[in-house]
């Protein structure tokens, strides 16, 4: 059961423009560091930076494969926590900045990078 504690840590994690654009395109599709940088145009520190605070609260995932790290949107077992992402997530869903990052996504992997 989520405490108040951790749902602060999830909030705390999630007050950043580039972390919350993260969250909303992991929950779209797995994807690694590289195709990340490229959707938000930042570099490869500042997104792996980014990436392990949310790693460390619990909020994604990764998995290597090769010399890929691919990064995925954990799912929530918590009542409570999902309902916290899934509002997240749902009202980032109207942002132009996310919709923009979300056609960008579309023509990426259209070209299979």
């Amino acid at each position: 059961m989520m405490n108040i504690k951790k749902a602060r840590q999830v909030l705390k994690t999630l007050s950043d423009d580039t972390r919350l654009r993260i969250v909303y395109l992991l929950n779209k599709e797995e994807l690694t560091v590289t195709e990340i940088c490229m959707l938000l145009n930042r570099n490869q520190s500042i997104i792996s930076k980014h990436l392990t605070r949310m790693r460390l609260v619990g909020t994604v995932g990764d998995r290597r494969k090769g010399f890929n790290v691919y990064y995925r949107l954990i799912v929530p077992k918590d009542r409570i926590y999902e309902k916290l992402m899934s509002s997240v997530i749902s009202s980032l869903s109207e942002l132009t900045v996310v919709k923009e990052d979300l056609r960008n996504l579309k023509r990426l992997k259209k070209k299979g990078v």
